[in-house]
């Protein structure tokens, strides 16, 4: 009984040391359109030498790999703030479509076998979504989370992914946050590697293409002399941004130099975010899915709040 007492107490602890405004915030940052400027960061997953080959292969980066990123945020998107039943259907599709998707790779890869739905890959890419929102929080929020807190944020995204997961054990999501960190590491110095994929796209941040998705044509011809003046300075923080939230290891095989004076711009531009974070209306911080279901929640927290603590009979009417 006495372990069984000390084992609460820790719970209690623990969830103590848990702040729900700071969970909801971290929920919040998950559909924020703040992150989009870390974007390059999951350019990690191309440094898994045949999830490069997979991708170049398919051509549809060199095509416009904006419009990839627009489907892959979409994707995220249900993932993290849609229905069950929602993200369920999304998982259940990409598993489906990406059984096309194996082969051998071309070019500098011709040598190369993939298979999207090989577990060791499937896995890193998962994780790899994960660590972006997780280790962007504190730059766009300016919150620190204590390790209570980035194991429950970290659960949270988990459980949000969990229809991706593989059958397979080597399919699973870690199963904590210290797992997946030792994960990480050790695919970091490991198994990735540099690559011309690799390197070429990230250096081809500064020359990000319109998407043609969701932007009408007419849309797309009137913005595109805006664009062009204005893309290689916001590729060149989505460089910035991106290297400074990717794990050292990988951050070296982008081929991007971190120097010095790149500290005082990460500075401002984290200033910049925090600003924008603490100011901006929700229906300008947050993608519409993620504005709408967060109304929804804060919504339902609020006509939950009219409830009666019980339905017995009041204490002055015994």
């Amino acid at each position: 009984m006495a372990n069984n007492a000390t084992v609460r107490t820790a719970d209690q602890s623990a969830d103590q040391r848990i702040r729900p405004e700071v969970l909801r915030e971290f929920r919040k940052h998950s559909g924020s359109i703040l992150a989009g400027v870390f974007a390059g960061a999951a350019f990690d997953q191309v440094a898994l030498v045949p999830v490069a080959a997979a991708v170049d292969r398919t051509g549809r980066f060199e095509a416009n790999f904006a419009d990839r990123g627009v489907r892959s945020g979409a994707s995220a998107m249900i993932a993290l703030w849609g229905d069950s039943d929602d993200r369920r259907a999304e998982s259940e599709w990409l598993k489906l479509r990406h059984r096309d998707v194996r082969g051998t790779g071309t070019a500098d890869f011709q040598d190369v076998k993939y298979s999207a739905l090989n577990p060791a890959a499937w896995k890193w890419i998962a994780v790899s979504g994960i660590f972006v929102v997780l280790n962007t929080f504190t730059y766009c929020t300016g919150t620190e989370l204590r390790p209570e807190e980035e194991e429950a944020a970290y659960r949270q995204l988990c459980e949000a992914f969990a229809d991706l997961e593989l059958p397979s054990a080597a399919g699973r999501l870690p199963v904590d946050l210290a797992e997946a960190r030792e994960y990480y590491d050790t695919m970091a110095n490991e198994e990735l590697h540099a690559n011309p994929f690799l390197v070429e796209k990230f250096a081809g941040l500064t020359k990000l293409p319109l998407p043609t998705l969701g932007l009408p044509q007419p849309a797309r011809r009137a913005l595109t002399p805006l664009w062009l003046v204005v893309r290689p300075i916001a590729g060149h923080v989505i460089q910035v941004c991106s290297s400074k939230a990717l794990h050292p290891r990988v951050q070296e095989l982008t081929g991007f130099e971190l120097k010095p004076r790149h500290d005082q711009e990460f500075a401002l531009y984290i200033w910049l975010l925090q600003w924008a974070w603490r100011n901006l209306p929700d229906r300008l911080l947050l993608q519409p899915l993620a504005y709408n279901r967060f109304r929804y929640e804060k919504l339902i927290r609020a006509l939950r709040g009219f409830g009666l603590e019980s339905f017995a009979v009041p204490a002055d009417r015994r």
